[in-house]
């Protein structure tokens, strides 16, 4: 026999023992069978829509509030010895790999009571169950009071009469209102609803599970059986996942799968190959709420008759949407020409705005894009649908640009959020922009320490008013992720000398999807590095994207579509949002999407704080989108309404 020849032959060996050794290991798990969901027979798959009822206070819950999954197994048990069982869950879609050092951001958890750890096994044959809740780690800083009714008339006046009585609150107030430009009376009035809205008491012992609500998508089921003996040898950080390791909890998947107890004698795993899918459906048809402490004025007078929208208490508890009312930067302005027009007719040319653009005897008047005057008045929810109006202008005297959206009240972290809509065209037939900005887009959900996101060791740049500050924090709530579309160059000011000469921004019917996300300038791991243009390839498609200086607080792409999208009879427009990367894509066909944006962790910030989704339509000053193709203040008020059908929201 040659070396050759006997080399083979040692490697075959080899294998063969490695093999025998691997599946006699596998051979000695005495788990026999694992069903994680007996009363879902069939798939492998189990799909299931949460049950959105009562989730604006209660939370989300699978399969239902108010079932289980029921589960069974059996052992191949060892004479003479105990065995204990415990079985958790995970979503998968949605993760860090289990070795991942921030794999204890996942969402998992085991039974709902959390004081619950191993279970004995008195049988071969094991039933019971089990079901998948918000915050199931019962993390404190997700306890404090029930926050199930609303502010009232009265609690409003009270906090009112103690700021009047607090002479320094009172300076603190004037100062404010100076720098944010409001009037001394809607800066107190938000001074007090915010104190209200922000009362937060981690000792109490409510359980606010809807701040912390289960994931969407996929979701795998491991069970651990132990002896006796190794039971003893498993931390109680794993026993009981609401304890932490060093002030970090751990994820057991980890633990039992990739860290100490993979190897530990006497512990078998076993995850099932039958998952559970979740997906979520707003209830468009069960109203809108229009949250009086939400509106940014003192002067709250709400429209009557829309009896699906308002601040009833059946809206209250179970509308998932609420009205957005926007906060307007106040310290810019738009001069307005004071004229009214038929915008939307193809009647209105770039000929007629290049006249009022330079016809220096139309009058002007410095104004600012406008909340609802009349709060529910330009929402209607009829049919399984919501509608949004910008109302249009009859006298000039009291002609306005105002914004208009709606948002949701149960938020999510991380998912594929899908938006069906049939948002009104941006340009005329003629090609002239209306001025509108349709928007669909996400929101950190609240100003609360629960709903901060991950630390930034290099600081987040704070929430500024001048656009330049520099000042940073490790921590923040603020995350934010857009879908914003308008009329402007699809090439960013510093490419305007190297675009095609026979490009036109003004007059090719296209306008801008622009998609941002808002990573606050963290630059932890050197994502910034040192060139505001960025350059990136996915699925064969370049990417450029736009930071206007080193601290600004957000990263945008452009790429320019055809106005001709929003005479669709709808569109989907999806923001996919994953732990480290977010995927922007438009198309009417679900199967058939076009990816329109892409970031990843490698150059941005990935938000892990729980959204709630926005959609909008919205006048923007006209720097906000440089360069400018046309000007705000010279498109003139609208004659007639523009209005958008929403006819889905879905997260999955």
């Amino acid at each position: 026999m040659n070396h050759k020849s006997a080399k083979i032959i040692l490697f075959i060996c080899l294998v063969t023992l490695f093999f025998g050794l691997f599946y006699g290991c596998n051979k000695q798990n005495i788990i026999t069978e694992f069903d994680p969901m007996v009363n879902f027979p069939g798939k492998d798959v189990v799909t299931i829509n949460f049950d959105m009822t009562n989730g604006v206070f209660e939370g989300l819950s699978l399969p239902t509030k108010d079932s289980s999954f029921v589960f069974k197994f059996k052992i191949s048990p060892k004479e003479g010895k105990k065995y204990y069982y415990k079985i958790y869950y995970q979503n998968i879609s949605y993760a860090f790999r289990d070795n991942h050092p921030l794999s204890y951001e996942n969402f998992y958890g085991s039974w709902e009571d959390t004081k619950i750890e191993f279970k004995p096994i008195a049988n071969e044959e094991t039933i019971d169950s089990i079901r998948i809740v918000g915050n199931p780690r019962e993390e404190r800083k997700y306890f404090s009071d029930s926050i199930d009714s609303p502010l009232t008339d009265k609690n409003i006046e009270e906090t009112l009469t103690a700021i009047r009585n607090d002479s320094a609150w009172l300076s603190s107030i004037k100062e404010k209102a100076k720098k944010n430009n409001l009037s001394f009376e809607d800066q107190m009035y938000n001074d007090a609803i915010w104190c209200l809205k922000n009362i937060y008491d981690t000792t109490s012992e409510h359980n606010n599970r809807q701040w912390r609500n289960p994931r969407v998508g996929e979701y795998e089921f491991m069970l651990v059986v132990v002896e006796e003996r190794a039971l003893k040898q498993i931390p109680d950080y794993i026993t009981n996942i609401s304890k932490k390791r060093d002030n970090q909890f751990e994820n057991p998947f980890k633990y039992f799968l990739e860290g100490e107890g993979a190897n530990n004698k006497g512990i078998y795993t076993i995850i099932s190959n039958r998952k559970l899918r979740a997906r979520a459906k707003y209830i468009l048809n069960n109203g809108v709420y229009v949250d009086k402490t939400s509106y940014p004025n003192a002067n709250f007078v709400q429209y009557l008759a829309n009896k699906k929208v308002g601040n009833m208490d059946s809206l209250f508890r179970y509308a998932e949407f609420e009205q957005y009312f926007h906060n307007i930067n106040t310290n810019r302005t738009i001069s307005q020409i004071q004229i009214i027009d038929d915008i939307q007719s193809r009647d209105f040319t770039i000929n007629k705005y290049l006249y009022y653009t330079a016809k220096k005897s139309i009058i002007r008047k410095d104004i600012h894009p406008t909340i609802a005057s009349v709060p529910a008045k330009t929402i209607l929810c009829e049919n399984g649908t919501i509608k949004l109006i910008n109302p249009g202008n009859k006298f000039l005297e009291i002609a306005k640009k105002e914004n208009v959206g709606i948002k949701a009240r149960i938020g999510f972290t991380y998912g594929r959020f899908i938006y069906k809509i049939k948002f009104p065209p941006l340009l005329n037939d003629s090609g002239v922009w209306n001025g509108l900005t349709n928007a669909a887009w996400l929101i950190y959900q609240s100003d609360l320490p629960w709903n901060d996101r991950r630390p930034c060791q290099s600081g987040y740049v704070k929430n500024n008013y001048n656009d330049n500050e520099n000042a940073r924090t490790p921590n923040t709530n603020y995350s934010e992720i857009d879908i914003e579309m308008m009329k402007t160059s699809k090439y960013w000011p510093s490419q305007i000398n190297k675009q095609p000469q026979n490009y036109n921004a003004m007059t090719n019917h296209n306008f801008v999807f622009a998609a941002t996300n808002w990573d606050l300038a963290c630059n932890d791991e050197n994502r910034i590095g040192d060139k505001l243009l960025t350059k990136r390839k996915y699925s064969g498609k370049e990417f450029i994207y736009n930071r206007w200086t080193k601290n600004s607080r957000n990263i945008t792409s452009r790429v320019e579509l055809s106005n001709d999208i929003f005479k669709q009879p709808f569109y989907y427009y999806v923001i996919d949002w994953r732990p480290d990367k977010i995927i922007w894509y438009v198309g009417n066909d679900l199967d058939n999407l076009i990816i329109v944006g892409y970031m990843d962790e490698s150059f941005t910030s990935i938000p892990n704080n729980q959204m709630v989704p926005i959609i909008t339509q919205e006048y923007h000053y006209s720097e906000y989108w440089p360069p400018i193709i046309f000007d705000q203040g010279s498109i003139p008020y609208p004659k007639n309404d523009a209005v958008g059908i929403i006819y889905d929201l879905i997260v999955e």
